[in-house]
């Protein structure tokens, strides 16, 4: 079975033979598109080139031929397509926050609370309800032309099978979708100005939704007809690529951003939404709250303290001399709202800030300042969800972070719960293969919970809390407080810059008049 998995920056798949092994693997890194400022964008047509290029390189390499392909995707992208099938602009992704402008508007108009019950996502514009207005108010040329609103994973089965359809998984994560009925909800669509003749068929995540077109094979070197299952979404898929089977159960993730999730076997829903209840699959879900910034304030350190070095020597030397900076980075602080953030607070117009910098502090500083402001917002989510029921399990860590040990360390110190380290670099993709091996009656009944109870071969590193622990308590207070007072200012801070902006460009205008040689 190969398991593709439609992420933020990169396309990766992977063959899992009928033991559950992972026999052959192939990714494709694109790049994540920052055309003003508050948007971030994926190019519809390079991800498809990419997924080509991946399948392809998978059929090549496998020792055994596949079954059927199954998806993973990335949670909020949508954008429109006309009549045919053809993107009519590029992917909104999750950082995107082009439509935060409208939310206050839009909450105005529903009973937040009930659409938050019946929905599992909070009112906000990190969700379809908002998101899709945003294409009718601000781009109203596009959306009269578009004949369907549809996410990655969608345009991506269409172009393998031909058919519209999205899985309930992925329905579940768009704020559109109502979890009882399993439907689309009335109300949400009226918020997002659309009938649900604009979307794509709902269907289960085991479902076969078509064979491989002659087209698609001829491109990828799959046969024609090979089964496309529908998958899920890339937190759900990862749920059950890191063995996370048991109601009760947690993960901690960071990759390009970061996510607390826990698998349950009922909903449920934060008095103050806060936090988001997904389906996974036919009688679990997964609740929990995403940051927008993991790996994302990491990278922005790299290119800013070391762009002397490659990509790869940069992040090295990055952690080492994090390492040596002591807890507390010398009282350096980072918040890392570089794209905002989304839970527990939904504040999208956040700014990033560096604060505390005197002359003794190096890049050092601020690059352990940015591992332990991820740490703190994620110590924010996992605060407000109720405490993991599974006895005696260990929370598991994924994502680029258990590469990086000194990260791994400074997050359980923060959050106060040991940490397994497993590198399933390809969790997503793994927990689609799985499913897919399910949909078609080819996993053993006992292989699934065996497989991912040791998912990453040997057990991996657990990161316990350490001396440093009551220190992050304390640090954690001066951080809130930190952000408390960037908030309050926040506004009048930015009608000072807007003003001093204005007139700078006033002047500007007026030293250079317009005819001048």
């Amino acid at each position: 079975m190969i398991g593709l998995d439609l992420g933020t920056t990169s396309c990766k798949a992977v063959v899992m033979d009928a033991a559950g092994r992972t026999v052959a693997t192939a990714s494709e890194a694109y790049d994540l598109l920052v055309p003003r400022p508050g948007w971030a964008e994926q190019d519809v047509l390079v991800i498809k080139d990419s997924v080509t290029r991946s399948l392809r390189s998978v059929a090549e390499s496998s020792p055994v031929a596949p079954t059927g392909i199954s998806f993973s995707g990335a949670m909020h992208s949508c954008f429109p397509v006309d009549a045919y099938g053809a993107p009519l602009a590029n992917a909104m992704t999750w950082a995107d926050n082009r439509a935060a402008g409208l939310e206050p508007a839009a909450r105005d108009e529903v009973d937040v609370p009930a659409l938050y019950a019946r929905t599992g996502c909070p009112v906000r514009s990190t969700y379809h309800p908002i998101r899709l207005r945003w294409w009718t108010e601000e781009a109203p040329d596009v959306a009269r032309r578009a004949r369907r609103f549809v996410s990655l994973k969608d345009w991506v089965l269409h172009y393998l099978t031909g058919i519209w359809a999205t899985d309930l998984g992925l329905a579940s994560t768009t704020g559109l979708l109502d979890m009882t009925g399993l439907a689309w909800d009335p109300e949400a669509l009226r918020v997002a100005r659309i009938g649900p003749e604009a979307l794509p068929a709902l269907v289960s995540s085991s479902a076969v939704v078509g064979g491989l077109t002659a087209g698609a094979a001829a491109a990828t070197g799959l046969p024609a007809g090979l089964p496309v299952i529908a998958g899920g979404s890339d937190g759900g898929m990862a749920n059950l690529g890191t063995g996370i089977s048991t109601p009760g159960q947690a993960v901690l993730s960071v990759g390009t951003s970061g996510a607390v999730r826990q698998l349950r076997d009922r909903p449920w829903l934060d008095r103050y939404e806060r936090t988001w209840c997904y389906l996974l699959d036919e009688g679990r879900w997964f609740i929990g709250g995403a940051i927008n910034n993991g790996g994302l304030a990491l990278a922005w350190a790299r290119t800013t303290l070391y762009p002397e070095l490659t990509p790869a020597d940069g992040f090295r030397r990055l952690a080492a001399e994090a390492g040596a900076v002591p807890a507390g980075a010398g009282g350096v602080f980072v918040l890392p709202y570089f794209t905002g953030e989304r839970s527990p607070s939904w504040t999208p117009n956040d700014p990033a800030m560096v604060y505390g910098l005197r002359l003794e502090h190096g890049r050092g500083h601020i690059a352990r300042a940015a591992m332990e402001g991820v740490a703190h917002c994620l110590a924010d989510v996992w605060a407000v969800l109720p405490p993991p029921a599974a006895s005696g399990d260990v929370t598991r860590l994924t994502g680029g972070i258990t590469r990086t040990p000194v990260w791994a360390q400074i997050l359980a110190d923060v959050v106060g719960v040991p940490l397994m380290a497993l590198d399933v670099a390809d969790a997503s993709a793994i927990g689609a293969a799985l499913l897919g091996l399910r949909a078609l009656d080819r996993l053993p009944p006992d292989l699934e919970g065996a497989r991912l109870a040791g998912a990453a071969g040997p057990k991996g590193p657990v990161y316990s809390p350490g001396a440093d622990r009551a220190f992050y308590l304390r640090h954690h207070e001066a951080f809130d407080a930190l952000r408390a007072v960037m908030r309050t200012q926040e506004d009048a801070l930015a009608t000072v810059i807007r003003a001093t902006s204005d007139a700078a460009a006033a002047a500007a205008a007026v030293s250079t008049p317009a005819n001048s040689t």
